[in-house]
């Protein structure tokens, strides 16, 4: 049944109707000046604060998601697992990347997930300790670039730029630097790219 709303919901004609059956047949809670584009918002319980944009051809998919006020969303983005996705205030996903939710992702304000095709993975192998964290977190400002890949359990701290098609495969928990590579590592220190990129 839940398939066929969406797919009625994903060919309604303008973002006002999708607006009004997300909050009215789902209970999401969703703010003003929202446009959501015809993808599919589909979870256990949605907030979504004000001026945030979802275009189309995006397919969320989880526990509980929480979208903070001017956030952007672009176009061909999976998002999609039984956890939780949050993501901070003005922060964007560009396009066509794709988030693992096999355990919580938490993506802090004003941070791009840029360019195109980057993954964030959270689930291991049936080898994985039961005990282990594989959470995934991405603190403020953090600029990731196209094509990198992030593996689970990792946290990366604020002010960082994860460069082109790096890999990630363990926790950067200082700020103002350059992290690239595969695998990747710290290239340079006491730089806030934001001034100096």
């Amino acid at each position: 049944m839940k398939k066929i709303f969406f797919a009625i919901v994903k060919r309604l004609p303008s973002n006002s109707l999708r607006v009004f059956f997300y909050r009215f047949f789902l209970g999401y809670k969703i703010g003003s000046n929202v446009k959501i584009g015809k993808c599919v918002i589909n979870a256990k319980k949605v907030e979504i604060g004000n001026n945030v944009l979802i275009r189309g051809n995006n397919n969320i998919s989880c526990n509980i998601l929480k979208i903070d006020n001017g956030v952007s969303i672009h176009s061909g983005n999976k998002i999609i697992g039984s956890a939780n996705f949050t993501i901070g205030k003005k922060s964007r996903i560009i396009n066509d990347h794709f988030i693992d939710l096999y355990n919580n992702v938490t993506i802090g304000e004003n941070t791009w997930l840029a360019g195109k095709n980057s993954q964030i993975w959270t689930h291991g192998s049936i080898h994985t300790k039961l005990d282990k964290d594989l959470t995934v977190f991405i603190g403020n400002n953090v600029y990731v670039a196209s094509n990198v890949s992030i593996a689970p359990g990792v946290k990366i701290g604020n002010v960082n730029l994860i460069g082109l098609g790096s890999v990630v495969t363990k926790n950067y928990l200082e700020t103002n630097s350059i992290i690239a590579g595969n695998p990747a590592k710290v290239v340079k220190n006491n730089i806030d790219w934001r001034k100096e990129w």
